[in-house]
């Protein structure tokens, strides 16, 4: 009854809540980080070229129709970093709060209010941690130790601000990158300075984003901002030289933010008009989840094609077959005793193990359903020349199909 009794009142929370939030403030610290790192971390540069190819090739060899045909599940932990507060007090917030704040990311991810795209990406709080015991996607771990978190809360890499060393604080809880996308919620970032920043998509054991605890609600923006940047969207805005200039926008696929469908403007052009440009759906940018400006309701479907050919290469793939949010299908289950496949994740060649008194029909399909390998009992299959993602085996023995996945890195 109280497991039921807590549902109801995270349907009714959604109900009366307007998914038209509060915009995200220029107060997100992603660009500062991003921009120091490209400018003097030669492998990060490279890691972001190397994705951007691996997206737009993505991008260029599905059509929408394909980019949109599953829904992808992200399995989540929150860690709340405290003060020392007890639990719904202060900094180290209540879990209905947290669930509250995961329920209403996917309002905004699955476009219920109907303004924009339907990303058709979920996150779910992990119900399974890392050791296989049972969870509820929350831990909770006082921070006030650490040097600097209690007057002045965590300090990005890179950043002069005063605060706690990022590491150190992310140190004190973090899951596998490679099965849950980890969420910090501090203090504070910068003694006040930012409410949110997060990792572009290159992986590294401290992946994930970091939003201070007042922004962890159900009518934030923040959430869908900073999880945004995690899967590889830019700002609306992004080229602005810092709210001087219109970004260019010769080539939208790689121009401003690299986004074909939101209008490049500067950070504060929120007005009736766009200063920038009369082109494109002016409500698609000054709208936009990504956007500094005072509403927010929408992704586009170019950032939806975006997301979600993000989620398909490395490092992301691995997170969509996370069994952090549950455990495998029985389809799956029983897919997992008729056959086998080594190694997975694989970059070159998979060999398939078959009962071998039996002849089966052996396909291979991305993740967006295309068929890309048909082969016959051939127990060793060459993947080098396909991109980076997810796969999904299926192995047809007379009228039954049974299917794993897969990884190509």
């Amino acid at each position: 009854m109280k497991k039921a009794a807590t549902y109801i009142l995270l349907i009714i929370s959604l109900v009366i809540f307007q998914i038209q939030g509060l915009g995200q403030s220029n107060e997100c610290a992603t660009d500062f980080i991003h921009n120091n790192r490209m400018q003097t971390d030669s492998v990060y540069r490279k890691q972001i070229h190397l994705l951007e190819s691996h997206v737009n090739a993505t991008i260029e060899n599905h059509s929408s129709n394909t980019l949109k045909s599953t829904i992808y599940t992200i399995p989540v932990v929150v860690h709340v970093v405290h003060l020392g507060e007890p639990i719904g007090t202060g900094s180290n917030i209540s879990d209905i709060q947290i669930q509250q704040a995961i329920v209403a990311l996917n309002t905004r991810f699955r476009n219920s209010n109907g303004l924009g795209a339907d990303v058709e990406l979920e996150f779910c709080l992990a119900n399974n941690d890392p050791n296989g015991n049972s969870t509820n996607g929350i831990n909770r771990v006082d921070g006030s130790s650490i040097p600097n978190y209690s007057a002045n809360g965590i300090k990005p890499t890179g950043n002069s601000c005063s605060g706690a060393v990022e590491v150190s604080i992310k140190d004190l809880s973090r899951w596998p990158v490679s099965d849950y996308y980890n969420i910090w919620v501090v203090s504070e970032i910068c003694n006040g300075g930012f409410v949110g920043f997060a990792s572009y998509p290159v992986g590294g054991l401290y992946d994930g984003l970091v939003i201070v605890s007042t922004s962890m609600t159900s009518n934030s923006g923040t959430l869908p901002h900073e999880i945004g940047h995690g899967f590889f969207l830019y700002h609306t805005f992004n080229g602005d030289g810092g709210n001087v200039n219109c970004p260019l926008d010769t080539d939208c696929s790689i121009d401003g933010d690299h986004i074909c469908d939101t209008p490049p403007h500067k950070q504060g052009d929120c007005g009736l008009t766009n200063p920038c440009t009369s082109a494109g759906v002016w409500d698609n940018s000054r709208y936009n989840y990504m956007a500094y400006c005072p509403l927010v309701n929408r992704f586009t479907q170019g950032q939806k094609d975006r997301i979600r050919a993000t989620a398909n290469v490395a490092p992301r793939a691995s997170l969509l077959t996370s069994e952090g949010c549950g455990a495998l299908g029985s389809n799956e289950l029983s897919s997992a005793n008729l056959f086998s496949i080594f190694p997975n994740p694989a970059n070159t060649e998979i060999t398939i193990v078959l009962p071998s008194c039996n002849t089966s029909q052996i396909e291979i399909s991305n993740a967006t359903g295309q068929l890309i390998i048909k082969d016959q009992n051939k127990n060793k299959i060459e993947i080098s020349t396909l991109p980076n993602g997810l796969y999904f085996i299926s192995v047809k023995q007379g009228e039954q199909n049974y299917t794993q996945k897969i990884i190509k890195q």
